[in-house]
């Protein structure tokens, strides 16, 4: 497993927003869901998750549904926004390395992002693209009465815009051993310490997040009852992408510098 520890990429201002997501993150995790048990606890990401019938029909499962997949647990649900469930299922996860996997790319990758759209774009970025997500795993999952919970579609989202804003960067990331050694015949890959049974290896933007994309796709293709939402990651990047560039768009359209500019021969 590669996993991103950093980069070299820095910023003109501090990643407040970015800071503040992933402490919103963890204190919904940590102070209102794990502690809980049992029925209590399903009621609670039956409550707050998205569920892709409830979305696609925008009504609520009712009592009979609820009791047919959550069984006596179901009068714990209590009352339920579907439209507020696709921004707070953002907030929910599945368990702590779910949690602690997702902020990790949030903070590695959200800082520049957040730097290069500004702060209150960046919140409505984060959010389009994790809703886009939700939205699109809906679509493929009609039926699906399995909560989805997770900022995996807005991180994804995140992920696209870097890839697309910064390609040449330099992403370290965690790679253990026999994996490192792709380093050596890889393009752009270099070797940034060495532990022998793994390495910290520099990675340019392009590469760790177009293969990362690559495997959501393939996964998504081919896993079957995984447990994993991939087509809500595969959504959330190819939304970030086209969110990026309706922006530019519309900052070329009014006179403005374009987020991503075009680079001319």
């Amino acid at each position: 497993m590669v996993l991103p520890v950093g980069d070299v990429n820095p910023t003109s201002r501090r990643a407040v927003v970015t800071g503040a997501l992933v402490l919103a993150n963890l204190a919904v995790y940590l102070g209102f869901q794990a502690p809980l048990e049992g029925c209590r606890e399903a009621g609670f990401v039956y409550r707050f998750a998205a569920i892709p019938r409830e979305v696609l029909g925008f009504s609520p499962l009712d009592p009979g549904e609820l009791e047919a997949v959550i069984g006596s647990c179901a009068g714990a649900v209590g009352s339920k926004s579907v439209a507020l469930s696709l921004l707070t299922a953002m907030f929910l996860h599945g368990n702590l390395a779910h949690l602690l996997g997702n902020l990790l790319f949030l903070w590695v990758f959200g800082n520049n992002v957040e730097d290069r759209l500004g702060r209150l774009r960046f919140v409505l970025f984060y959010l389009a693209g994790g809703v886009a997500a939700t939205m699109a795993f809906a679509l493929f999952n009609p039926d699906t009465t399995t909560p989805l919970v997770g900022a995996s579609g807005a991180i994804a989202a995140i992920l696209g815009a870097y890839m697309l804003l910064f390609p040449r960067a330099r992403v370290l990331t965690y790679a253990p051993f026999p994996v490192y050694l792709l380093a050596f015949i890889v393009p752009g890959a270099r070797i940034r310490a060495w532990f022998l049974i793994f390495a910290i290896v520099t990675v340019p933007a392009w590469l760790m997040l177009g293969g990362w994309f690559a495997l959501q796709a393939v996964a998504a293709r081919t896993s079957l009852s995984s447990g994993v939402a991939y087509e809500a990651h595969v959504a959330g990047f190819l939304a970030g992408i086209v969110l990026l560039l309706f922006l530019d768009r519309r900052r070329t359209a009014h006179g403005q510098v374009p987020f991503h500019p075009t680079r001319h021969r």
